[in-house]
């Protein structure tokens, strides 16, 4: 798994052609959110522990640390934009209450067809401002940004591209979320899909772009991780909440997946988590607000 464990200061936009022949070597996950758009094709992605086909006019949301790999069905044209939870708020607060919530669940959100042509307007011009790269892209990227999303949320529908081509893998996938905690062994995976351990792991590893046992540990990480930002536990405590059956083997698996250990990830990591629930308190009041006053 490729993890770029490096942060941004500002919002990133790039624009990739992809041919059918292109492999992604690895899947990979980052500290920041990253809107996937499908300008031209379509291809099959695989994210929030499901696969979903994209076509032209798709996108979805990857959010922080969220696991994801790629399989280009025919010759694509791709966007990725990366961004802070910051560059979408003003005041403290989220641009537009529940603006994330509403992407970020397992669908594809689909652009009609009959305003693909104004999306990719404001994209050109964030991709002509990454080309600026001036003092002034810092305040613009912002302004695109959020046009963007207005965009996205007037012209936009949940999609249902949700394709598990490959239903004995995400059967295996789903087991290992549901079950992290457990003591999970390729053999028993590989009975439970009625498949031999070395199909099953060739197969794991074509649909997820990692290995079982990689999947499991990044899984069981992905937990602790959270269990560390919003609990007292000791680290001892999570590593065994989280299967793992040494602590000193969960310190070292962190700090390889994270860069550095429990302990230094849970001091310098508290305060973003804090801004983010509160931001998210902030999101679901909002709503509620806006949900009695219609009821009204």
């Amino acid at each position: 798994m490729r993890i770029s464990d490096q942060n941004i200061d500002r919002i990133y936009i790039s624009s990739q052609a992809r041919s059918a022949n292109y492999h992604m070597v690895e899947n990979h996950y980052h500290n920041y959110y990253e809107i996937y758009y499908l300008q031209k094709g379509s291809c099959r992605f695989f994210i929030n522990n499901n696969q979903y086909t994209l076509h032209t006019g798709d996108f979805l949301i990857v959010p922080p640390q969220e696991v994801h790999y790629n399989h280009y069905l025919s010759s694509c044209v791709r966007i990725n934009i990366y961004f802070r939870l910051s560059d979408l708020s003003e005041g403290g607060r989220l641009f537009v209450p529940n603006l994330l919530d509403k992407y970020i669940p397992s669908h594809v959100i689909h652009v009609h067809s009959g305003f693909q042509a104004l999306i990719n307007t404001v994209l050109d011009e964030m991709l002509a401002e990454e080309k600026v790269n001036d003092a002034n892209t810092y305040k613009m990227m912002p302004l695109l940004l959020k046009q963007l999303f207005l965009l996205f949320e007037r012209h936009c529908s949940p999609s249902t591209y949700q394709e598990n081509e490959d239903d004995e893998i995400i059967d295996a996938v789903h087991f290992i979320v549901d079950h992290y905690n457990l003591g999970i062994t390729l053999d028993g995976l590989a009975k439970r899909a009625n498949l031999s351990p070395t199909y099953f792991s060739k197969k794991f590893r074509h649909t997820t772009g990692m290995g079982m046992k990689e999947f499991l540990s990044y899984t069981r990480l992905k937990h602790a991780s959270l269990e560390l930002l919003s609990t007292k536990h000791s680290i001892t405590e999570i590593a065994m909440n989280c299967g793992f059956s040494n602590s000193n083997y969960f310190k070292d698996a962190f700090r390889k997946m994270y860069g550095i250990s429990p302990r230094e990830y849970r001091n310098s990591r508290k305060t973003d988590y804090i801004l983010e629930q509160a931001l998210k308190r902030e999101q679901s009041e909002a709503e509620s607000e806006t949900d009695t006053r219609e009821a009204e």
